[in-house]
């Protein structure tokens, strides 16, 4: 059986969900609460004491989008990590950019929010300008997903954050290719809810 140590709440833990969901494989949820990051048992899987971890008998790995990385490789190969070397690179480029500059905007500034976290607000709002554009331009032009013409992990690492900046003080209106890119994300069938992102949710949002 899989384990996965991650909280309701985290954004990047959600990306693994999302993908063990569209994957119909089974997982069991570890919840991993600040306090138990910092025990032994979990130094010894993580000692960076991060969530997520991904657990699968023997097999330990740490940080989303590895995580996504390998599940593609295992069971998605090329549909969800790219068929060509074109592809490949640019799905490993919003990788980056989900680790780098949507981290640390949209999401900085929701956990400032939603869990007192102290940061660099200015930073944070300076960071999340510059990338939403770019986001929202990519996706201009009628594209559905981020890399080719199918769901990769891609998407699956960029958007969670994205989906949840509202939780940030980010209003989505006004970047209306990823509100509707997150939405069309979340009415995949089999996508797991979380709080703040679920289909059923953003159709009620879509229709008030």
């Amino acid at each position: 059986m899989i384990r996965l140590h991650g909280s309701a709440m985290s954004g990047n833990a959600h990306k693994v969900r999302i993908a063990l969901a569209l994957l119909g494989l089974d997982w069991h949820d570890e919840p991993t609460d600040a306090a138990a990051r910092q025990s032994e048992a979990f130094r010894a899987l993580n000692p960076m004491a991060q969530i997520p971890v991904y657990v699968e008998g023997d097999f330990v790995l740490r940080d989303s989008q590895a995580i996504l990385a390998y599940l593609a490789a295992r069971h998605r190969p090329g549909d969800w990590d790219g068929r060509t070397p074109e592809e490949r690179g640019a799905i490993m480029m919003w990788l980056s950019h989900a680790a780098n500059e949507i981290f640390n905007g949209p999401a900085l500034l929701r956990a400032e929010r939603l869990f007192d976290w102290s940061i660099d607000h200015d930073r944070a709002v300076v960071v999340a300008e510059r990338i939403l554009p770019v986001v929202e331009a990519h996706l201009a032009g009628g594209r559905d997903w981020l890399v080719g013409d199918r769901l990769t992990i891609a998407d699956i690492a960029a958007s969670p954050y994205l989906a949840l900046a509202p939780d940030g003080g980010i209003d989505l209106d006004h970047w209306p290719r990823i509100r509707d890119w997150t939405r069309r994300i979340a009415a995949l069938p089999g996508f797991p809810s979380m709080p703040g992102w679920s289909a059923s949710a953003l159709a009620a949002e879509a229709t008030a």
